[in-house]
């Protein structure tokens, strides 16, 4: 009879055990499903962050926009500023540094009273200039002031001997019109011209030594040539030669061009 008791206790003391240790077994300290759960969570709002902070830097840098598309850059106003062009007066646009170099552009503007300057020397085409020529002007007065000229020239090696040949031809009906004439005796030609020392040598024909309006016929002659022939920046005086040789005055008058005259000298 003990011994059964004895049995029947343990097998009973076998049983709560199996009992503790299978509730030990649920409800242990860790769950790997709840873990596996945070770890995800964790990492999707780690990227999630990272992703917000990426396109608020690329918004916030138009240049990296525009590397990325263009278009962007543009329509949110990255584009590079349109040029600036720099216009005289009477609205002409002003040639640059290396085109007044090329074709005689003065690198200072002319500020005698006399003068009047309507405009720049500008490339208008390829192959083609357009050259400031000076003119005379008479007032109802009877004062003689020069006024400046736009013509349209092939452009050539030899751009100061187009221009001089350019203005013996004379003012156009056009110009005319506009109360502009020339004072350079009829008949004259340019023989040749050539530039040592910023003195522009042009030789001219006899005819060019004779003008029937006088003393104020010759000066007014020779400043159209001299203010034409200075437009060039390599051109600060004009030495008149007559048939090659170098002559001390015009006329019998006499107006002096025995040496270098600028534009200072009238």
């Amino acid at each position: 009879m003990s011994s059964s008791n004895s049995k029947q206790k343990s097998a009973q003391t076998e049983l709560k055990s199996q009992r503790k240790t299978h509730k030990s077994s649920q409800s242990g300290p860790s769950r790997p499903g709840k873990k596996n759960r945070k770890n995800r969570t964790t990492i999707i709002l780690s990227i999630s962050a990272l992703v917000l902070f990426i396109l608020i830097v690329l918004l916030m840098d138009r240049r990296i926009i525009g590397f990325i598309h263009p278009s962007i850059a543009t329509a949110t106003g990255n584009s590079a500023p349109p040029p600036v062009i720099q216009r005289t007066e009477n609205d002409a646009p002003v040639a640059n540094e290396a085109v007044s170099e090329e074709l005689g552009i003065p690198q200072k503007p002319a500020t005698e009273s006399a003068v009047s300057v309507e405009s720049a020397t500008e490339i208008v085409a390829s192959g083609e200039t357009t050259a400031r020529l000076f003119f005379i002007r008479v007032s109802d007065e009877g004062r003689i002031s020069v006024k400046s000229v736009l013509r349209p020239l092939a452009l050539t090696d030899s751009p100061l001997t187009s221009s001089i040949r350019a203005l013996i031809d004379g003012p156009r009906p056009g110009e005319l019109s506009n109360d502009i004439l020339s004072l350079i005796p009829e008949g004259s030609t340019l023989i040749g011209a050539r530039i040592e020392k910023n003195i522009a040598f042009l030789d001219f024909n006899e005819q060019f030594r004779f003008n029937a309006l006088g003393l104020e016929g010759y000066r007014a002659q020779i400043e159209q040539v001299v203010y034409t022939a200075t437009e060039f920046p390599s051109v600060d005086k004009v030495q008149i030669l007559i048939e090659g040789q170098r002559v001390d005055y015009l006329g019998g008058e006499g107006f002096w061009v025995g040496g270098p005259l600028g534009r200072d000298d009238f």
